[in-house]
């Protein structure tokens, strides 16, 4: 038991004091319990068989939560479950998501599952710097919807607000945030609730915090996403996402080309319809395939995203290192990092490395 965490151990010394209370006065005990409305029920307090399902919702209070636990036998006292909420603070803190409980579970437990999030949910999960065809093939795998149910979730308005900033015939690419979603233990959710969740947690992951610092930079959310998801499918270690941004950005500063391939490689595809993969190798006649995704052929931002990037893709962009390089190579030693340099001398010198080692 990790009794130096605070609220483990306030759940502990409640249980403990529920244990004495119900010892000093086990004889007289009636067996009366209060439900969510204080009134008094005849309930037998004993170890119960069964479980109960609980479908905590999006935004759900304490008092509703604790009235579904009741209603289902999960919780025999209302009154007592809430005396542990506000004993230990964990009132705000319950998440949403599906659980199972066995009827008659413990308040204390029943509190520490809420509280880590323990559900029983089935998960889909959707990593950074995927197309929207890989997310719809996840998707379609799930068995959630079918290829025409998932492009039809695509396409049309949205409500969101935080979508009306996109250019003109914008789609959704960027917005559908990477996370793993609970798909629930009941009725998994459509294609187009599925998406309406990405959306809405992308919402909450971006806040307006780190809009303002990409405005301060000159770039709209649209363009933030766009660069964040070039650098998410240039970087395969972590920790240098800012220094690639660094060098988008300052690239971007002097009107140099990007000459990312990943632009290339998502301009190819689309054109192809992922015949090749939806990240093909490309040869150097790829390099000129006329397309406004190009980056090597047209200076600038791409026109929309390549990719959904993850929130440290997108914070690496309002959070790019401070350097003065304009090209990263590969270092091709295994290690998936990549030499960064100031000038082409030094660049051309690197390149050589990762060719005749």
């Amino acid at each position: 038991m990790r009794l130096r965490d605070p609220l483990t151990l306030a759940l502990a010394l409640m249980a403990l004091y529920a244990v004495a209370v119900v010892t000093v006065f086990a004889v007289g005990l009636s067996g009366a319990a209060a439900g969510p409305d204080g009134d008094e029920a005849a309930v037998t307090v004993r170890p119960a068989a069964g479980t109960a399902q609980l479908i905590v919702g999006r935004g759900e209070t304490a008092e509703e939560i604790a009235a579904q636990l009741y209603e289902r036998g999960v919780i025999t006292d209302v009154r007592r479950f809430f005396t542990l909420l506000d004993y230990t603070g964990a009132a705000a803190d319950l998440n949403a998501g599906c659980y199972v409980f066995a009827l008659g579970t413990p308040a204390t437990e029943v509190i520490r599952r809420l509280r880590e999030g323990d559900t029983d949910d089935e998960l889909l999960p959707i990593p950074e710097g995927l197309r929207l065809e890989e997310v719809g093939e996840r998707v379609v795998e799930a068995g959630l919807a079918t290829p025409a149910q998932w492009q039809a979730a695509l396409s049309g308005p949205r409500p969101e607000a935080i979508l009306e900033g996109r250019p003109e015939g914008a789609g959704l690419l960027g917005y559908l945030f990477p996370a793993s979603y609970d798909l629930g233990c009941d009725a998994q959710p459509t294609a187009e609730q599925l998406v309406t969740e990405m959306i809405a947690t992308f919402a909450e992951r971006v806040p307006p915090e780190l809009v303002a610092e990409a405005e301060a930079q000159g770039l709209s959310l649209h363009e933030l996403l766009t660069l964040a998801s070039v650098v998410e499918k240039e970087a395969i270690v972590a920790e240098e996402q800012p220094l690639i941004a660094a060098v988008f950005l300052n690239r971007l500063a002097l009107g140099m080309a990007l000459q990312a391939d990943p632009t290339v490689q998502f301009a190819v595809a689309t054109e192809r319809g992922g015949e090749q993969g939806w990240w093909p190798e490309l040869s150097l006649g790829d390099k000129e395939f006329d397309s406004p995704y190009n980056t090597y052929v047209y200076p600038g931002l791409p026109p929309g995203p390549i990719a959904n990037p993850g929130i440290e893709a997108i914070r690496a962009v309002t959070q790019a290192g401070e350097i003065a390089d304009l090209f990263f190579v590969a270092t091709c030693d295994g290690s998936d990092r990549h030499a960064f340099a100031e000038t082409l001398e030094e660049h051309n010198a690197n390149v050589a490395r990762c060719h005749d080692p």
